[in-house]
């Protein structure tokens, strides 16, 4: 039969979940709101930049 306590005693943690504890704390973590934000400033950049652009005329007919 097992007994517990004994198997208690012998228990330690692993050196592998300190590790894995300091790699997850320690990552840039990026989630799909902060992705979606940084696509929103490059656009609003991107529309800002095109309306800073001369307009040309593109009727049929003219030159530009």
């Amino acid at each position: 039969m097992i007994d517990f306590d004994e198997e208690l005693k012998k228990f330690y943690p692993s050196l592998e979940v300190g590790e894995l504890e300091e790699a997850v704390n320690g990552a840039d973590l990026t989630d799909a709101v902060d992705i979606y934000v940084r696509m929103g400033k490059e656009a609003a950049a991107a529309q800002a930049q095109a309306q800073m652009q001369p307009v040309r005329d593109m009727r049929p007919g003219r030159r530009y």
